[in-house]
C-alpha cells in the first residue's frame, strides 16, 4: 500500500485559515459584549481587560486572515444588500450607549458628538460593505 504524499504546510495552513475565522468570531462576540458592559457599567471591563489590547488581538487575527487568504487565493463574491428588520433597534442602542457615555457634556453637545459619530459609523460601513443591488 503505498500513502500519498500531503503538503503538510498547505494543510496546516487551511486549517488555520479556518480556525482563526472562529477565533473572529469569538473575539468580535466577546469584544461587543465588553463594550456594552462597558457603556452600561464604565470602569467593570476596563479596569481588569484593556479595551486595546483586544483590538490589536482581533486586527491579528484579521491580517492573519487575509495574509492566508491571499496565499492561496481566496476571494469572496459581495453579497447583495437585504434590508435588516433589527437596524433600527441596534442603532438606537447604539445612540443610547454613546450618548449615556457623554452625559458630563451639554445635552446639545452630546446630541451632535453621538450623531456624528453614527455618522462617521456608517461612512465606515458602507466603505466596507458596499452598496449592490439584486
Amino acid at each position: 500500500m503505498k500513502i500519498p504524499k500531503i503538503n503538510p504546510d498547505k494543510n496546516f495552513l487551511l486549517i488555520a485559515y479556518k480556525l482563526l475565522h472562529d477565533a473572529l468570531l469569538l473575539f468580535l462576540i466577546s469584544f461587543v459584549g465588553m463594550l456594552i458592559a462597558e457603556g452600561a457599567l464604565p470602569g467593570l471591563v476596563s479596569s481588569h481587560l484593556s479595551l486595546a489590547k483586544v483590538t490589536i488581538m482581533i486586527l491579528i487575527v484579521l491580517l492573519a486572515i487575509i495574509w492566508i487568504g491571499s496565499k492561496f487565493q481566496i476571494v469572496y463574491e459581495t453579497p447583495a444588500f437585504k434590508k435588516n428588520k433589527l437596524l433600527p433597534i441596534l442603532t438606537m442602542a447604539a445612540f443610547l450607549l454613546i450618548g449615556n457615555s457623554l452625559l458630563r457634556f451639554a445635552f446639545w453637545e452630546n446630541i451632535v458628538i453621538t450623531t456624528a459619530t453614527l455618522f462617521v459609523f456608517f461612512l465606515i460601513y458602507s466603505l466596507i460593505f458596499p452598496y449592490r443591488a439584486k
